[in-house]
């Protein structure tokens, strides 16, 4: 770089406040001693973060800067370069813009990186700014990945779907370097679950991300057997059976992360099937004010846990954030005045100053023994993770009955059908009515992205049937989705929580004795000031956090 092009990003990051005089002179010292960059030294001496390096980078040569964390890459585009010139030169074409090929490049004064590129590609190039670290992210992703799916089924080729070569598990670099993509994908796009499908005629990757399904990748049909060994093998399952479902469960570090990946596998007609749920470890646990609880939904919780012993159960189907919503209530109860003692498969979230204690079924620690054990530990608050079973439901209410706060998860419909649930699994009527303090029942949807998101027109007649009143329904102005680069053309980024909290109370308990359905429950509920889960979605579409269609796809 001339030295008048290095005075000139000094002289700009000390314009835009990011660089002081003695900053900016010890940096210069340094490229006079040792030579190299000048933003790379300010990097690395973390004056300057690699966002603000690109932003001025892209102001100094009037570029545009691009976000490659926040937008979809052309996977075509990516292609059209080597990975080892993309290493090199820190580059990688993202997509195409009015003809010209769009070249995200961690330095844009390497003018040699732009000629190569237009050499081999034969396309005329757009030079945008992107962060070093970002461009070493997308060629890992969409260069490194791509290749080894080439390469993959170029080995594959004549091996037939039922035989497997020992070899080729644990040493052909190809599958080891696609199954460590797919999982380092999925824990970078943030999925809860990927999908291994194989097809008819090639095997199909999908992420679960804010819980719709998407299209990552396809794989060979030929190279299936292998890719499928080797995550078997990473989990400690036999390779060998093919022909009933098996669970296992490894633990990883990605990118510095722990992640916990409990895999199953199912026969199908074309091959085994794979689902593998990616846990976290490093998360941190939601402020409960972060998850999406209303005021008058948050009040109804508090007074649940101002008594001082009881149960309360979250529900919902899997997916549907009931532990999370769990952990940030024990988050907030968190104190050292109280004793917080867990039994969990597995445990989803670390936290400081609570006792957790995972379920392990092969030495006999069930979720009944574990919740016996925590019984006579002295605890004050216990929280069970789920309870699948009557002997741990009677002994979680019992619990509740004898001095403890219990918090549980369990699968239900809604708020009032976890009453019945109850029943089902042997709980007495008397029981739970005594021992529940409430039920809160839940879903996840999708959050609108803010950056593309634009008003939907429609009918008041349409408003008032979906459940808002005429009032409302004058005054409402919901958003709809569109699709931009920030949220991969989806339309959303995120998801929030929509609740129903159902607080126990004299009518409720009457009602439990009676054994009156469910309906019946519902109503005395709704009257006593229960919000449904339609009527919290419906106030998140008036805030325009959510859209009308998310509301009708998850709690209709």
């Amino acid at each position: 770089m001339p030295v008048h092009d290095r005075e000139k990003l000094g002289e700009l990051l000390q314009r835009i406040g990011l660089l002081s005089d003695d900053q900016l002179d010890d940096a210069l010292a340094q490229q006079s001693m040792h030579g190299g960059r000048l933003g790379e030294i300010l990097v690395r001496e973390l004056l300057l973060s690699e966002e603000h390096l690109a932003k001025a980078l892209a102001e100094q040569k009037n570029l545009r800067q691009v976000d490659l964390a926040s937008i979809e890459i052309d996977r075509n585009a990516a292609s059209l370069l080597p990975i080892g010139m993309a290493r090199l030169r820190e580059v990688i074409p993202i997509g195409f813009r009015e003809g010209k090929l769009v070249l995200a490049m961690s330095n844009p004064l390497d003018i040699e990186a732009i000629d190569e590129t237009q050499l081999r590609t034969g396309h005329k190039v757009e030079p945008v700014v992107a962060a070093a670290s970002q461009v070493r992210f997308a060629i890992d992703k969409y260069l490194v990945a791509s290749n080894a799916l080439e390469e993959l089924g170029r080995r594959s080729l004549g091996v037939a779907s039922d035989v497997l070569d020992e070899d080729m598990v644990e040493g052909d670099v190809p599958v080891v370097r696609i199954v460590n993509q797919i999982l380092r994908g999925a824990v970078r796009d943030g999925a809860s679950d990927v999908h291994v499908e194989p097809g008819e005629h090639e095997t199909r990757v999908r992420y679960r991300i804010d819980g719709v399904l998407q299209d990552i990748a396809g794989i060979p049909k030929a190279s299936h057997p292998a890719v499928t060994a080797r995550i078997k093998v990473l989990a400690d399952m036999d390779i060998t059976e093919h022909r009933r479902p098996l669970d296992g469960r490894v633990t990883l570090r990605v990118d510095g992360m722990k992640v916990d990946v409990r895999v199953t596998t199912y026969p199908t007609r074309h091959g085994e099937g794979l689902v593998m749920r990616v846990l976290r470890a490093d998360d941190s646990v939601r402020a409960i004010d972060e998850i999406g609880l209303l005021p008058s939904t948050r009040d109804a919780i508090d007074r649940m846990l101002a008594r001082p012993h009881g149960a309360i159960l979250a529900s919902g189907p899997t997916g549907c954030g009931k532990t999370t919503t769990v952990y940030s209530i024990m988050q907030m109860l968190n104190s050292p005045e109280r004793k917080i003692i867990t039994i969990e498969d597995p445990v989803e979230y670390e936290v400081n100053g609570i006792t957790q204690i995972p379920v392990n079924n092969k030495a006999g620690l069930t979720f009944a023994v574990g919740l016996r054990t925590i019984l006579r530990s002295d605890p004050d608050i216990v929280m069970v993770g789920e309870v699948r079973d009557p002997e741990t439901a009677t002994i979680a209410v019992r619990a509740a009955l004898t001095g403890h706060l219990v918090l549980s998860t369990l699968h239900a419909n809604d708020a009032p059908s976890t009453l019945t649930r109850l029943a089902e699994l042997g709980v007495e009527p008397y029981l739970s009515s005594s021992a529940l303090l409430g039920a809160i029942a839940q879903r996840l949807v999708r959050r609108l992205c803010h950056k593309c998101r634009r008003p939907q027109v429609i009918d008041i007649a349409e408003l008032i049937a979906l459940g808002y009143t005429s009032d409302e329904a004058y005054k409402v102005r919901p958003f709809q989705p569109v699709g931009c680069d920030a949220c991969r053309g989806t339309g959303y980024r995120g998801r929030i929580g929509i609740y129903e909290v159902m607080e126990m109370n004299e009518e409720l308990t009457r009602l439990r004795l009676e054994h009156a359905a469910t309906e019946r429950i519902r109503d005395a509920a709704i009257r006593s000031g229960m919000r449904s889960l339609r009527r919290d979605g419906l106030d998140k579409v008036a805030s325009g956090i959510t859209s009308i269609a998310e509301i009708m796809r998850v709690a209709v």
